[in-house]
């Protein structure tokens, strides 16, 4: 059984200097398994089978992405819609269930805007991900999120945004390589 599945959602991951650090952080971890989907399905089009086989023999899914309009990219989004499929996720077979759902997202804006500064808090944008994990029986955790970090290769990282990235690089190995 395989201990880790990250579906990996990045549609501009060349330009994306946080996730290819997160990535890179994980890539060689034993029991850890990466989807790009974007890499693996440049037409769109999932294999659903596969992609339902091996979320059966993950223990931990995570889905990592950066926010996009307060959600996930589109293509995490079709990943869910249809791998997902009654009859398998939920309904007749539960396949899913008792499963951990691990999210690990970055965010282009300060935690600030989410926490204090504005009437949205941060639990607020995964609700309807949360929800859909524990209507699929899969148990929640807490997201890993990091904040306030640009997608521009323009504009290369400071000393402190690029030891920030790295500190959270070096968590979120730590969270694929425990057994809870």
């Amino acid at each position: 059984m395989m201990r880790n599945l990250v579906i990996f959602s990045h549609p501009h991951l060349a330009m994306s200097q946080t996730h290819r650090v997160l990535i890179d952080a994980i890539a060689e971890l034993a029991q850890v398994k990466i989807h790009h989907l974007e890499a693996m399905y440049p037409d769109a089009c999932i294999d659903v089978l596969a992609e339902q086989q091996a979320c059966q023999k993950a223990e931990r899914i995570v889905w990592q992405f950066p926010l996009y309009w307060h959600s996930c990219p589109a293509m995490l989004k079709r990943w869910q819609d249809e791998v997902f499929a009654p009859g398998w996720a939920f309904g007749a077979k539960e396949a899913l269930a008792g499963k951990s759902l691990q999210l690990v997202v970055s965010t282009a804006s300060r935690g600030a805007v989410y926490d204090g500064a504005s009437t949205i808090s941060t639990e607020a944008l995964w609700y309807p991900m949360r929800l859909t994990a524990e209507a699929l029986g899969l148990v929640w955790h807490v997201p890993l999120v990091l904040h306030d970090v640009e997608h521009l290769p323009q504009s290369p990282f400071d000393a402190d945004h690029q030891t920030a990235i790295e500190a959270f690089a070096l968590q979120y190995k730590t969270l694929l390589s425990s057994t809870s």
